[in-house]
């Protein structure tokens, strides 16, 4: 597909009854991007990933893909054909190749000799000749190496690796993943990295694997406070900057917290002196309140760090962006 944008959200809200979870996120998913959305466990990743994905309703905003955008999705439930083979759940993938191989399929059985070199030629174009082997490479890069058991004698990992290598084949335009990692040992989760790092395919993940984001992502969206933050590069680059953002809150707060003490001081002191230039000051530290910032400091700062795994990265992130206490 063309480049530009694979896909664009536009205002997105969303609320479960009285609960914010997000509001008025805009951002956008270039062809190729490889992005992350970080945030504390709880504060509405997988909701997010969820109203992308059609599967929540916004309560306002939108969300489009580009043209004939193909999107690709492993989540935490496998939504594989159960009575088939691991090898026979690839080839019910939607891709190219497999479009020509059913396309080669429906002409051998027509015996139609025009439609036969089409497929031919249909089969040459998206490599297809080639499909199986492809396959086979994939799932024994991910420990499934015994391609004919079927789908509903594996384990709950098994068939999660099934499902990744499914989307991985389908080679997507847009290619959604929520914790990618999970029951991959390490030499399955170095391939996974190499593999998505050369891929063409935009990505937009959720893990908690910080040196996969060291290594694969190029964008991290941080969902904070209700909103949504972009920070350009990958991991390291995001700490270096979620730092600075931080420092540079903590000591905005900090003045506003000198301001709000010097005007709680005098409302406090002088109840009668409020009306002209008095009301002014008065109007000044209600503005305060009503921007959040508050004595008693309700916004937190990258708590969420802790949760991140710590597989070959030091824990040296860990403080990034909390309030001094």
């Amino acid at each position: 597909m063309a480049g530009g944008n694979v896909l664009s959200v536009e205002g997105l809200t969303k609320r479960f009854g009285e609960r914010l979870i997000f509001e008025d996120l805009h951002f956008g998913l270039e062809l190729g991007q490889k992005a992350a959305l970080v945030a504390r466990n709880g504060t509405g990743k997988s909701t997010l990933m969820k109203v992308l994905l059609d599967l929540e309703a916004p309560d306002a905003g939108k969300v489009t893909y580009s043209g004939r955008a193909r999107v690709a999705h492993l989540a935490q439930e496998h939504g594989l054909d159960l009575d088939r083979t691991i090898l026979a759940n690839l080839f019910t993938a939607d891709n190219a190749a497999m479009h020509a191989i059913r396309q080669y399929e429906s002409a051998t059985q027509a015996d139609d000799a025009e439609a036969l070199q089409a497929a031919y030629d249909a089969m040459d174009r998206a490599d297809a000749w080639n499909y199986e082997a492809q396959a086979k490479e994939i799932l024994g890069k991910l420990g499934l190496h015994d391609t004919d058991r079927f789908v509903d004698k594996l384990s709950g990992g098994e068939k999660r690796r099934v499902a990744l290598a499914k989307c991985l084949i389908e080679q997507p335009d847009l290619l959604l993943l929520d914790e990618p990692t999970n029951h991959l040992d390490l030499s399955m989760i170095e391939w996974l990295e190499g593999f998505l790092a050369r891929s063409k395919t935009t990505l937009l993940m959720i893990t908690h694997d910080r040196f996969f984001l060291e290594v694969v992502c190029d964008t991290i969206f941080e969902l904070d406070n209700f909103g949504l933050h972009k920070y350009p590069g990958n991991w390291s680059d995001f700490l270096e900057m979620k730092s600075e953002r931080s420092a540079n809150d903590h000591a905005q707060r900090d003045r506003a917290r000198s301001i709000m003490r010097r005007e709680l001081e005098w409302v406090r002191a002088t109840p009668q002196a409020r009306t002209g230039k008095s009301k002014s000051r008065l109007d000044a530290f209600k503005d305060l309140k009503v921007q959040g910032i508050t004595v008693d400091d309700v916004v937190e700062h990258m708590t969420f760090m802790t949760e991140f795994t710590h597989r070959r990265l030091n824990d040296d992130y860990d403080e990034v962006g909390k309030e001094p206490s």
